[in-house]
């Protein structure tokens, strides 16, 4: 399916895929699929997607922020990925939105933090497109809401391509998040919000997906896009796990 293409453009398109909800590892192996593509033609890639329990585990992150011991996570089935990004553990829910984002980097145009600046500025704008009024802080990671965090963005670099990305809670399990207890402001255990949460009321993933393809292409230049709802490296059929509304 391609959607928003200019065929007098010679730009290189940004490829997206809307891929509902996938396991933590093959949405993994797309993005690793997307940066070998990239460092030939160019252009971009940008996996929306939901996850079911899942912890990853970024360069800033250790096994003692995560509660349980193995043997309790296994039992909820509830896997742990050790990822090469910035930031640290991230607890992915069903009604958590994840952007996987790469880009090629250019020493004239886009550097490692313009990218990191640049999914902040995403989220921000997402989330005031929805009347929430979005903060970065300077002692803690992430986007706030309050002072209860709404988002996270990390981000890692491989043949000159800048990846990962962000992931925003739209409508998850707030409970859940106990499973984790990272260290926030004055050394507090760092407290987690969600978009419906601060809204009281629904709002739609639909609509939110729209909105941070929009602003991505506004944020980073891009003029064009198509869009694919599937992959042969994506598995329809997610791993078993315990409800999330059981975690807390």
């Amino acid at each position: 399916m391609t959607a928003s293409e200019n065929p007098l453009d010679p730009s290189p398109a940004l490829e997206i895929f809307l891929l509902g909800t996938v396991d933590f590892e093959d949405a993994q192996a797309l993005q690793r699929r997307l940066v070998y593509d990239l460092g030939d033609r160019g252009g971009g890639g940008l996996i929306l997607c939901e996850h079911p329990p899942t912890i990853s585990v970024g360069r800033g992150g250790s096994r003692a922020h995560i509660q349980p011991d193995d043997e309790a996570l296994r039992e909820m089935g509830i896997r742990v990925h050790w990822v090469n990004r910035g930031g640290g553990c991230v607890l992915h829910l069903p009604g958590q939105l994840n952007a996987y984002l790469a880009l090629p980097l250019d020493p004239n145009r886009l550097n490692v933090q313009g990218f990191l600046d640049g999914l902040h500025r995403v989220t921000l704008d997402v989330l005031q497109e929805f009347d929430l009024q979005g903060t970065l802080r300077e002692d803690a990671p992430g986007v706030y809401l309050g002072h209860s965090r709404v988002a996270t963005v990390g981000v890692a670099v491989g043949r000159w391509i800048a990846y990962h990305g962000l992931t925003l809670n739209v409508g998850t399990y707030l409970s859940a998040f106990d499973l984790l207890n990272e260290p926030g402001h004055g050394g507090f255990a760092l407290r987690q919000t969600s978009m419906e949460a601060r809204r009281q009321r629904p709002t739609p993933m639909a609509k939110v997906r729209e909105s941070v393809i929009r602003h991505i292409e506004s944020t980073f230049g891009l003029t064009r896009h198509h869009i694919y709802t599937d992959h042969p490296l994506i598995r329809r059929k997610v791993r078993p796990h315990v409800h999330v509304a059981s975690l807390g």
